[in-house]
């Protein structure tokens, strides 16, 4: 797929690019409850967890990662040419994968807090990252879909709190625009631009992939990610009993995710 010059223009004046109806969005919701129904699994993909926000369910499917060798759906998809092609075209040059994961936020699903994600990925001596999402289900503000403060990606890193999330005198002066989305939708944004979504308060799941890459002159990173993942923050089916695992670093910015 060939962008277009005003598509080009969007994505350097906004930070972000929507194409609709991107992915044939038939086979996205079976193979997302694919994966929700694998089984925790140590060392392989990896699930996380949170508690709903009524208070009713205390370990909700929050997120699966790491599932790229595992499932050849999904796989087709991270590497799909089209998609390539398009980030390769945004990065002005190829793309390789650095993370993949799926967020489920199921009803009573919490919110994600304002935040921009090059902190969390700079670890990896990376500088710019672009995030794939592509909406499994229809997504608006009821069931807390992504938004956006446009064009804020210009600005560098924006201040933040101990948490790595934006402050909060910064969250109160952006304009929080809404991220309307139909499944098969495919919604791109750099790791500059501020994000966050609200909680879902419908009766069905909100679930969307988010996947990130970044361009190969700046090197292969996801094993050295997940590797660095599973020690610092990993899944629950692997922590080593009374070990304190709150000190999540880089790898729970903004999320709901349980410690």
């Amino acid at each position: 797929m060939e962008l277009k010059e005003d598509q080009l223009n969007e994505w350097r004046a906004r930070g972000c690019l929507h194409l609709q109806r991107f992915f044939d969005p038939s086979k996205l919701a079976a193979w997302t409850d694919e994966l929700a129904e694998w089984p925790e699994t140590p060392g392989r993909w990896m699930k996380y967890f949170e508690p709903a926000a009524d208070g009713g369910d205390p370990r909700m499917l929050c997120r699966v990662e790491n599932f790229l060798e595992y499932h050849e759906g999904w796989r087709g998809l991270l590497h799909d040419p089209g998609l390539l092609r398009v980030l390769e075209q945004l990065f002005g040059e190829p793309a390789v994968l650095f993370k993949e994961k799926i967020n489920f936020k199921q009803a009573g699903g919490s919110g994600f807090t304002a935040h921009q994600d090059a902190p969390a990925f700079a670890a990896f001596g990376q500088r710019f990252h672009i995030t794939a999402m592509v909406s499994i289900d229809a997504s608006n503000p009821g069931n807390g879909c992504l938004e956006m403060a446009y064009g804020r990606h210009q600005s560098g890193l924006l201040e933040m709190d101990e948490g790595q999330s934006l402050a909060q005198r910064v969250i109160e002066g952006e304009r929080w625009e809404p991220v309307l989305t139909e499944p098969g939708d495919l919604v791109l944004f750099g790791s500059f631009l501020p994000h966050r979504s609200g909680a879902n308060r419908s009766d069905a799941p909100r679930r969307a992939a988010y996947l990130t890459y970044n361009g190969v002159s700046e090197g292969e990173r996801r094993d050295a990610y997940y590797e660095d993942k599973r020690r610092v923050f990993p899944p629950e089916i692997e922590r080593v009993p009374g070990r304190d695992y709150s000190n999540t670093g880089m790898y729970n910015i903004g999320n709901p995710i349980q410690t």
